[in-house]
């Protein structure tokens, strides 16, 4: 060998291919997407987190969070105050292309109502509770609109 000359080692063109090959595939295994049904629990996880929730609910306590295994988050900022959920009936699953949906007929008191409302359940741990259209709201970046006088207040400068 000359002075200057490198010296190389050949390597088996299978195996070269084959390295290429499996780093090729661990690259494409860590780029994996989730996606919306990844986020999608189980019906009978959704009944039972929206029976929690509306059984908190019934008992008077505010939207928050239940701990548990999984845990449930509650999303209600429609809920009117002092009215009180007096009863409820899960209707059953709705069609939809988001979450699971469920249709409640509830019963309220001070003041005293009957009403349909739709529930979007999604997520893992935690597993969301929404209003529908609640949902709709967050996802379509809008919020609850306060009146005229309590949003002057909630902007109005401390003194």
């Amino acid at each position: 060998m000359e002075s200057g000359d490198s010296q190389r080692t050949r390597h088996d063109p299978r195996a070269v291919r084959g390295a290429i090959l499996l780093l090729g595939v661990a690259f494409l295994a860590g780029c994996q997407t989730r996606t919306a049904d990844d986020y999608r629990p189980s019906a009978e996880l959704c009944r039972q987190a929206l029976t929690a929730a509306l059984d908190a609910w019934k008992l008077g306590e505010s939207p928050g969070r239940i701990e548990g295994t999984p845990a449930i988050e509650i999303g209600d900022t429609l809920r009117r105050p002092g009215q009180k959920l007096e009863s409820y009936e899960i209707l059953g699953e709705t069609a939809g292309d988001q979450g699971r949906q469920f249709a409640v007929r509830v019963v309220f008191t001070s003041p005293a109502a009957e009403e349909k409302i739709d529930f979007i359940l999604i997520g893992i741990d935690p597993i969301w509770v929404f209003r529908q259209e609640e949902y709709d709201m967050v996802t379509h970046w809008e919020h609850k609109m306060l009146p005229v006088d309590d949003a002057k207040e909630a902007v109005a400068p401390q003194k």
